[in-house]
């Protein structure tokens, strides 16, 4: 089975690759319709594109899989009973029709990672200063406890322009901040308001806050190509000898041309800084092979996002 990171090292973590394989598997034997998205991860000394998400709609999942059959496959990839009953207990409130049922469910992989995802839908407006978590997630690899992640919406623009600027202030000489300065000019051009629906991810484990300090920015209404960052992945690259120059050349000349659309950033649970950056999403359904015209998760097909590309370079 083809799976999203091709271009990685097949045999680094061949957990992940059965993770990712089972995932599809499941998803293509329900003939659902689902997303496929890479990713990319740079930090100090490491360079990570074994990364992939897979998305669907949680209407179209048959009500036997949610409970029984994501069940199983949980516990296929490492993930304990009690924590499996925990991760599915968000659905008990689609009975009651509240805001918090969930929209989307995400399977991700990365290396030797799992994640799943439970996304709700962004409410209009939000009373206050309410607390509202847009995504929660588990991740966890197999023997170990889970990592459980809010993923919580800060409200106004204002909220996200502060904590956009808390997060650069903490790495002051780092390129980050010239990648955040190529989104912000890139936004303009694109007539898309700045900053971008952003999220804040608070972590906890075995009861514990991990110490993960980063923002999620979600890039994907400015429609524009994973070249666009080009300059500024490079000198991070090389700033924290993430990747050899030409593993770099190779990833953006296979994936250059694919559409951005979210961008994490910050320090990770042992105060490391990174920067991921996800593009490419699909859309697939096993019983139609053409490709979509629009989707509000696809931000335009192939075809337009090549002329656009081509604009930039």
């Amino acid at each position: 089975m083809s799976l999203p990171w091709a271009n990685a090292d097949p045999g680094r973590f061949a957990v992940g690759n059965r993770a990712a394989e089972s995932i599809q598997s499941l998803l293509t034997s329900r003939a659902l319709p689902y997303l496929s998205e890479k990713s990319a991860k740079c930090r100090p000394g490491r360079w990570s594109t074994q990364r992939c998400l897979f998305s669907v709609p949680v209407q179209a999942i048959p009500p036997d899989m949610l409970y029984d059959e994501l069940g199983r496959l949980l516990f296929d990839l490492g993930m304990s009973r009690v924590d499996a009953e925990t991760c599915l207990a968000p659905l008990d409130s689609c009975a009651e029709e509240t805001l918090q049922c969930p929209h989307y469910l995400h399977l991700g992989v990365e290396d030797d990672r799992c994640k799943v995802y439970w996304e709700v839908k962004k409410p209009d407006s939000l009373p206050g200063n309410e607390r509202f978590v847009l995504y929660r997630a588990w991740k966890w690899r197999a023997g170990e406890s889970v990592a459980r992640s809010d993923y919580v919406l800060l409200p106004s623009a204002r909220e996200a322009r502060r904590a956009i600027d808390d997060e650069l202030q903490a790495q002051p000489d780092s390129p980050l901040h010239d990648l955040i300065e190529q989104l912000q000019v890139s936004f303009a051009l694109a007539q898309t308001p700045w900053p971008p629906l952003t999220v804040r991810i608070e972590e906890v484990q075995a009861g514990k806050a991990t110490g993960r300090d980063s923002l999620n920015l979600h890039l994907h209404r400015a429609g524009l190509p994973l070249g666009t960052l080009a300059g500024p992945m490079f000198s991070l690259s090389r700033e924290w000898k993430a990747a050899a120059r030409d593993t770099l050349i190779s990833w953006m000349a296979k994936h250059g041309n694919e559409i951005l659309s979210n961008l994490s950033f910050g320090r990770d649970e042992t105060g490391q800084p990174f920067v991921t950056c996800y593009h490419g999403t699909t859309r697939h359904h096993p019983r139609h092979t053409e490709h979509p015209r629009y989707s509000d998760r696809v931000p335009g097909s192939v075809e337009r996002s090549r002329p656009r590309s081509a604009s930039t370079t």
